[in-house]
């Protein structure tokens, strides 16, 4: 597409070394007098001697918002003010409020003056506007608990009269202002203030202004999130806006403080760095991503000395996902690479899953669980869960382990189960087998450590005659309460037992795997029947692996993927981040790696080979719901590749060759269906940052529309005319018969839309239409006058003269007048 690009050169102004000086000193005072001056002059202030230099900021100023973070909605410019309602809405600072003095002054307009909840936020103290019975009152220092009713809110403040509150502290006194009037003052307050912010209130309130002077700190939080625009989107693209947001959460938050993921448990940051390399490597995001290289590079430094199991088993997801991600990228490009050659790719993360693997299997004691650290002799079933995963990768990855591994973890998390339930009947769904596409690749599931003979013999593990009743047997964390079983340790015993099934191979005799399919199936059902996922995200996480383990849809009326992936998509905060826990180690940096992992259904992906690896919507399995345009074969290959996941990973991870699947799939579409792709080339020059990306899909534009694009503002509304011309014919809307004969008679000069709108006729079996492929037979490009021939030979019963597409002139013209001729005598 072409782009006018202008360069403005700075005027450069040159000064003689004196005069610069001077001109540098002079402006260094005027820049201490105006810091020092206050908002506004009011009662003597008291400085407090070590105070640090104030800095002034305005967040709000007219209808313009240049300094708010908005995490739930509910405001909107509107001519000169800023407008906000709702009493869980804040528009809170870019900025906190450290040591020292300060003043926050805010002038604003209510609507309601009685009950109505708005306020200014400062820390933990809060200036409530029209509290319990319409009230001013003052709340949160020094004490939380602490609350004084000021007086009626209507004594202070006017219905819709725009009015200036400031708010400011002086040595250790907080004071408030309205109208310039002192309304309270609170003695005392000293330390860091926090967050600032205005709670709209029921409102409607206008704000005319929000500036703050004083120790300030960027919080580096920012809008990524617009829920209002996401919910206008289709599922899949919310899906991929969401993932997207919380994708630039963790990367700004691991560029300002790459270990600072934990509020306690400091112990377990190289985990907790591991998990959240393992969340962004899966989300899309390149290995050699400088936070993911950090991340791994940390782990790989500090986890041969570290040995705690937890950690160690996030450490061999990230690096399965590094390892796989290295593997798929090499299948993209040469789908006929052999083993021995993806074995040499990612060497370096080999290595370190080879040091994991060791530490795993040292740490496997006589329990048949894991524990904490490697040394631990007790185990628990929380920490097993996740070494059990690890398990199943290192199973994956045929690195040896002893021949008792698989039996011992089996009997561990049975034994973890409660013995005795309510009998049911599990309404266990699972997703039907996924639809190869492309070149004859099976991807049924072949089982690590079985002969093909004994694999087909092996059922999987929730079918059968056996799944007509089940009993309702929770697990436990450590011991067997028969009131202890609990959401998180249920999932955490179904989850270790479906990897146990899958990779213990001859190792699991045939009653044992009875056992298993029985506690798996008992699992299930309690969890069906007892349904509470969540809670926290690491509960929902549990979910996931059960679910994807297991290829599972349905626990009975719950579609759990729709369930989490909606609660996920509803609750995620605007700067792309889900909201922390109770707990030190339930932080928002770990809620948003679990909440990525979910999205894109990770634990899926941990129990396939390079080979079984299909680009697939949201990380999901494709089961044949798939719009069939999103699927494109390349001609080069034979390959099928699913143009909404491509997309998606290039938008995060343009990489060269994998652009050059994006051309290919283009130019292997007809040319009236390469307009498909517009959507999906919009998607990623949203995101484009290298020329060289600009470039390819600017020839990739070309492909769709050889006459070309003066901007994306054309390109979209000649995307929009193609979609209807195509909506119409497969449709059958006859209704819409003139508006479609309108589209291809505007459409003349452009073959591609051209054929569009005649292919649509065709589906109608409008008749009229015949006269516009008459003016086609005589068209320069081949394709048009052949469907115009074939289009006119459809439309009536008998047939037309003879015409051949590629006689030269005059004959051809001849032909073309006979047919004319032809078709005006039936129309």
């Amino acid at each position: 597409m072409g782009r006018v690009r202008q360069r403005v050169s700075p005027a450069i102004v040159l000064l003689p070394m004196a005069s610069a000086l001077l001109l540098y000193t002079a402006l260094m005072v005027v820049s201490a007098a105006l810091v020092s001056i206050p908002l506004r002059a009011a009662e003597p202030e008291t400085t407090a001697a070590a105070s640090p230099l104030p800095v002034a900021k305005e967040f709000i100023k007219g209808g313009t918002a240049r300094g708010v973070y908005i995490p739930h909605g509910g405001w909107a410019p509107k001519g000169d003010v800023f407008v906000g309602q709702g009493r869980n809405n804040i528009a809170l600072a870019d900025h906190t409020i450290g040591m020292g003095n300060f003043d926050i002054e805010v002038k604003l307009a209510l609507h309601k003056v009685g009950a109505n909840y708005a306020g200014i936020q400062f820390g933990n103290g809060r200036l409530i506007l029209g509290g319990d019975g319409g009230n001013l009152i003052f709340q949160g220092y020094p004490k939380k608990d602490h609350r004084v009713v000021i007086g009626p809110l209507s004594e202070h403040i006017e219905k819709d009269t725009p009015v200036t509150i400031r708010i400011r502290r002086r040595g250790g006194t907080l004071l408030m202002f309205i109208k310039g009037k002192r309304v309270h003052a609170e003695q005392g307050i000293g330390g860091e203030i926090g967050e600032i912010g205005i709670i709209a209130g029921d409102g409607p309130v206008d704000v005319h202004l929000f500036r703050a002077t004083g120790n300030l700190t960027s919080t580096g939080r920012r809008q990524r999130i617009n829920q209002e625009a996401l919910k206008t989107l289709d599922r899949d693209e919310r899906i991929t806006r969401s993932i997207e947001g919380g994708i630039d959460f963790l990367l700004a938050e691991a560029q300002r403080n790459p270990a600072g993921i934990l509020r306690s448990h400091f112990e377990a940051t190289l985990g907790a760095r591991a998990l959240e390399a393992y969340a962004l490597i899966v989300a899309g995001i390149d290995v050699g991503h400088p936070v993911v290289r950090s991340h791994l590079q940390a782990c790989s430094e500090g986890m041969p000395n570290h040995k705690r199991i937890y950690d160690i088993s996030c450490w061999v997801f990230a690096l399965d996902a590094a390892i796989s991600q290295a593997e798929q990228d090499a299948f993209l490009m040469e789908p006929d690479i052999d083993d021995m050659q993806l074995l040499r790719i990612a060497r370096d993360h080999r290595r370190d899953l080879d040091k994991a693997a060791e530490i795993l299997v040292a740490g496997h004691n006589d329990t048949g669980g894991w524990r904490y650290h490697q040394s631990a002799r007790d185990a628990d079933l929380s920490v097993t869960q996740f070494a059990a995963l690890a398990m199943g990768v290192i199973g994956r990855r045929k690195i040896e382990v002893p021949d008792d591994t698989w039996q011992k973890l089996a009997q561990y998390c049975v034994s973890r189960q409660q013995v005795d339930g309510g009998v049911v009947k599990p309404g266990i769904k699972l997703a039907p087998e996924p639809i190869t596409r492309g070149r004859d690749r099976s991807r049924s599931r072949t089982r690590t450590g079985v002969s093909d003979e004994e694999n087909f013999e092996i059922p999987d593990p929730l079918t059968g005659p056996e799944m007509a009743s089940a009993k309702k047997r929770g697990f436990h964390y450590i011991d067997k309460n028969p009131e202890g079983a609990s959401w998180n340790m249920t999932c955490a015993g179904v989850s270790s037992l479906l990897i146990v099934y899958e990779f213990g191979g001859s190792s699991l005799t045939s009653e044992l795997r009875t056992q298993i399919r029985t506690s798996i199936r008992d699992g299930c059902a309690w969890m069906e029947h007892d349904w509470k996922p969540h809670k926290t995200y690491y509960g929902m996480y549990s979910l996931e692996k059960v679910g994807d383990l297991g290829k599972i849809t349905h626990f009975g009326e719950h579609e759990w993927y729709r369930d989490l992936s909606d609660l996920l998509l509803d609750t995620q905060q605007a700067e792309g981040s889900w909201a922390m826990g109770k707990v030190g180690w339930d932080t928002d940096r770990m809620n948003t790696a679990f909440a990525l992992l979910i999205l894109k259904r990770a634990s899926s992906l941990l129990t396939r080979g390079p080979r079984d690896v299909v680009i697939f919507t949201g990380g999901a399995d494709s089961t044949g719901d798939d719009d069939s345009d999103d699927w494109v074969v390349i001609p080069r290959t034979g390959d099928a590749i699913h143009l909404p996941s491509l997309v998606r990973t290039l938008r995060l991870r343009p990489h060269p060759k994998m652009l050059m699947l994006l051309e290919e799939a283009v130019e292997g579409l007809p040319p009236w269906k390469r307009p498909t792709v517009v959507p999906y080339l919009a998607l990623v020059r949203e995101r484009a940052i290298s020329r060289g990306v600009r470039k390819v899909l600017d020839r990739c534009e070309a492909h769709v529309r050889p006459l070309g694009f003066e901007d994306s503002s054309e390109m979209e509304v000649w995307y929009r005319i193609w979609r209807r011309a195509r909506q119409i014919g497969e449709d059958r809307l006859p209704e819409a018969a003139d508006e479609l004969i309108g589209i291809a008679h505007a459409a003349a000069g452009d073959p591609v839309l051209r054929e569009t709108a005649l292919r649509a006729a065709l589906q109608l079996g409008l008749q009229k239409s015949a006269r516009l492929m008459v003016e086609d037979l005589d068209s320069p490009h081949r394709d048009l006058r052949v469907l115009a021939y074939q289009g006119i030979r459809s439309l009536f019963p008998d047939a037309p003269p003879v015409f051949d597409p590629d006689l030269e002139e005059p004959e051809l013209q001849n032909q073309i007048q006979k047919i004319t001729s032809w078709v005006e005598k039936r129309l």
